[in-house]
């Protein structure tokens, strides 16, 4: 005969509802956690199956899934109670833990917290997991989970999709009001590429006309004569100039006029 369950003790009401739904699934299945580990192919262990719902805490998504698969439960069901476990035993740690808002994203740094926060009530699992359940092929690859979570990337629109469908985001509405924020912020950044590239063109055209004008019309700089003698190379003395000998005036024969005498 199974030992009857110890009480859940747990400050979380989200973890006390997941687990005393989790119980009640297993005694309408009328099985015990050794019975559950082999209709679960041994993938957990009846102590694993045991711990799952004592409270003391949150069990890891797939040992969820597994508890209400091996019961006949709709794992969707158990997979919506533990995510909200989790979301509420993070905004219990960081009281300042907001909900996503997609509608409020306009450029890259809105988006990335947005799916920051989106992740935190999505249940923050491994970026490993994560890439397993977008399809292990490429899809949504854990070192870029990484980098978006830590700020130094945003998702291309194929990994954007692949991360909305595994953070359970699956409705019509929800689904667009986030995809429309991705659009935005891609438009946001072709604007700006844009303003950038007309700033560098406006740029180089008014250096261009500075320097032509400059070569039309030189400067005092440019005519004045070179000095002379000219400067003598570095380490070397200048050039005596050669001593000039005054230049006599010419002879000028100076013819004064003879006064003549009137006859």
């Amino acid at each position: 005969m199974a030992r009857p369950e110890q009480s859940i003790s747990t400050a979380n009401p989200r973890l006390e509802y997941l687990a005393e739904w989790l119980r009640g699934r297993r005694r309408a299945a009328g099985l015990t956690h050794r019975e559950m580990a082999e209709k679960s192919g041994h993938a957990f262990s009846a102590t694993t199956f045991s711990r799952a719902t004592s409270g003391d805490r949150i069990p890891r998504l797939p040992v969820v899934e597994a508890y209400a698969r091996a019961c006949g439960a709709p794992a969707g069901q158990a997979r919506r109670l533990w995510r909200a476990a989790r979301w509420a035993e993070h905004r219990r740690r960081n009281p300042g833990a907001r909900e996503p808002k997609p509608d409020r994203v306009y450029d890259r740094d809105q988006l990335g917290e947005a799916l920051r926060q989106l992740y935190y009530k999505a249940g923050a699992m491994s970026a490993g997991e994560m890439e397993r359940r977008a399809g292990g092929h490429g899809e949504l690859p854990h070192s870029t989970v990484l980098r978006m979570l830590a700020g130094r990337t945003v998702f291309d629109l194929a990994q954007f999709l692949a991360f909305l469908r595994v953070c359970d985001v699956t409705d019509g509405v929800e689904w667009e009001r986030w995809r429309s924020a991705w659009f935005r912020v891609r438009s946001h950044e072709a604007v700006e590429r844009m303003a950038e590239h007309l700033s560098r063109t406006h740029e180089a055209s008014a250096r261009n006309r500075r320097d032509a004008r400059d070569r039309n019309n030189p400067g005092p700089e440019a005519t004045a004569t070179p000095p002379w003698p000219p400067a003598a190379p570095p380490g070397e003395e200048p050039p005596t100039p050669h001593p000039r000998r005054p230049q006599p005036y010419p002879a000028v024969s100076l013819a004064m006029p003879r006064n003549r005498r009137r006859r």
